[in-house]
C-alpha cells in the first residue's frame, strides 16, 4: 500500500475512532451540572457538554455519582473517590480506622444539610469540603446479644455482624441520620445531641438483620426503608411496620386468582385473597423507591416487579418480574413516572395508564432545567422526543 493509501486510512480511522467517543455507551448513572451530563459508567467516568456534544472521558471506573450543594460531582468508584470542581478532577483520601480496612466498593454517596459528604463502602467516611478533612464514624453502640428466632426454609445469605457493607446513609427532617451499623442493625444518630439508637434483628425485624438498600422520608414525616432480601418497612408513630412483603416466612405475597391475567396499567394485590404466589429469597431486595407528587410510594425489586402504595392499598405496576429486573425509579418534571429496567424495556406510567418502550435498556434518568429528559444503560445515550413520544439515541446521527 502506497503511502497516501496508509495516510489517507489512518485519517479515516481517527475520524472513525473521534466519532465513536461522541457517544457514550456503557451508562450507569447520570448527573446533570452546568450544562454537562456527568456519566457514571462501568468502566470509565465522562462528561458530556449539551452545548457542543464533545465528550471528555477519564480512565477511572465509577459505582455511583452524586451533585452536592455546592455544585461539585462526587464520583465513588474502586478504592478511589474524586470530586470534580475546579474544572478538573480531584482525588480525595479517606482516613482509615485502624483495623476497619479500606475503602474498596463505593456502596453509596450522600449530603447532609451542612455540606458534609458521607461516603459508604466497608466502612462509613465523612468528608467536609470546607475543611478538606475526612474522619471515619466507628460504631460505637454495643451489638445486643442475639436470641433465638424462628427458622424460614430458605437460606440466608448474610455476613457476620460488624463485618461488612454500611448501606447507604439517609438525613430525615429532623436532621437525624439513618444507617446501617456494619449489620448489627438499623441507627438513629441524633447528631445534635450525639445519641444514637441501634434496632437489631428483633426488634421488629422477625429475627433477621436488616441491611438497608433505600431510604425516603414521605410527606407525612414517616420513614420507609428498603432491605436486601426482607422488602419493605416503615418507622410510623415510634415503632417498625412490615408495609410491604415477605409476609412472615420471607417467601409469599397475593396475586391475582387468574394466573393468565394480562397486565397492562395495574393489579391490585389483596391481601385477603386465597392464592399466594412463592419465589426465592432474592426477589424482595429493594433496588430503588419513591414518594410522587400525589404521596404515592413506589418500589421497584430485584426480581419482584414495581409496586405503588396508593395510601389505601398495593397496586402492581405492569409486568417487571424475572428477569425482567427494574432498575430505577423517576418522577419527571410533568409528574410522569418513568420505569427503567435490564431486560423489560422502559416504562412511562402517566394518569393510570403504563405505556411500554420494550426494546430500550435504560437504567438511569435525568432531566435538565429547560425540561429535556435523557436516559443512558448498555446501549447509550437517550433523549425523549416527547412530540413523537419516542425515544431517540442522542445525539443524533451517531
Amino acid at each position: 500500500m502506497s503511502r497516501l493509501g496508509v495516510f489517507l486510512c489512518s485519517i479515516g480511522l481517527l475520524l472513525l475512532l473521534g466519532g465513536c467517543q461522541q457517544r457514550p455507551n456503557n451508562i450507569r448513572q447520570i448527573v446533570y451540572s452546568d450544562g454537562y451530563l456527568n456519566i457514571c459508567g462501568w468502566d470509565r467516568t465522562e462528561r458530556f457538554s449539551l452545548m457542543d456534544n464533545k465528550l471528555e472521558s477519564y480512565p477511572f471506573k465509577c459505582n455511583i455519582m452524586h451533585l452536592a450543594k455546592n455544585g461539585w460531582v462526587w464520583s465513588g468508584g474502586s478504592r478511589s473517590i474524586r470530586v470534580y470542581h475546579d474544572k478538573e478532577w480531584h482525588e480525595v483520601d479517606l482516613a482509615l480506622a485502624h483495623n476497619l480496612g479500606f475503602v474498596y466498593e463505593v456502596q453509596a454517596l450522600s449530603e447532609t444539610s451542612d455540606g458534609l459528604i458521607w461516603v459508604s463502602s466497608s466502612l462509613l467516611s465523612v468528608y467536609n469540603p470546607l475543611t478538606g478533612q475526612a474522619s471515619v464514624v466507628i460504631p460505637t453502640i454495643p451489638v445486643p446479644t442475639p436470641t433465638s428466632a424462628p427458622k424460614s426454609d430458605t437460606i440466608d445469605i448474610v455476613t457476620s455482624p460488624s463485618n461488612g457493607d454500611m448501606g447507604p446513609v439517609f438525613e430525615a427532617a429532623d436532621g437525624a441520620l439513618w444507617y446501617n451499623q456494619q449489620f448489627d442493625g438499623i441507627v438513629r444518630w441524633d447528631r445534635a445531641t450525639g445519641q444514637k439508637q441501634l434496632w437489631s434483628p428483633n426488634d421488629g425485624f422477625q429475627g433477621r438483620t436488616p441491611i438497608p438498600t433505600k431510604f425516603i422520608q414521605t410527606q407525612d414525616g414517616d420513614i420507609w426503608m428498603g432491605l436486601l432480601h426482607r422488602g419493605v418497612y416503615r418507622w410510623h408513630n415510634g415503632m417498625w411496620q412490615t408495609w410491604l412483603l415477605p409476609s412472615e416466612d420471607g417467601s409469599c405475597f397475593g396475586a391475582p386468582l387468574n394466573e393468565k391475567e394480562v397486565v397492562t396499567s395495574a393489579r391490585r394485590l389483596d391481601p385477603q385473597r386465597r392464592f399466594w404466589r412463592c419465589r426465592g429469597q432474592g426477589d424482595f431486595t429493594v433496588i430503588d423507591m419513591l414518594e410522587d407528587r400525589q404521596g404515592w410510594v413506589w418500589v421497584a425489586f430485584n426480581n419482584g416487579g414495581v409496586t405503588m402504595w396508593d395510601g389505601s392499598e398495593w397496586n402492581m405496576i405492569g409486568d417487571f418480574e424475572t428477569p425482567a429486573t427494574p432498575m430505577v425509579l423517576y418522577e419527571d418534571s410533568a409528574g410522569t413516572m418513568w420505569i427503567g429496567s435490564l431486560q423489560h424495556g422502559v416504562g412511562k406510567y402517566h394518569d393510570g395508564t403504563l405505556t411500554m418502550f420494550p426494546k430500550l435498556n435504560i437504567v438511569t434518568f435525568v432531566e435538565t432545567p429547560d425540561h429535556r429528559l435523557f436516559g443512558g444503560g448498555s446501549e447509550g445515550l437517550f433523549l425523549y422526543n416527547r412530540a413523537s413520544d419516542q425515544w431517540e439515541k442522542y445525539p443524533p446521527g451517531q
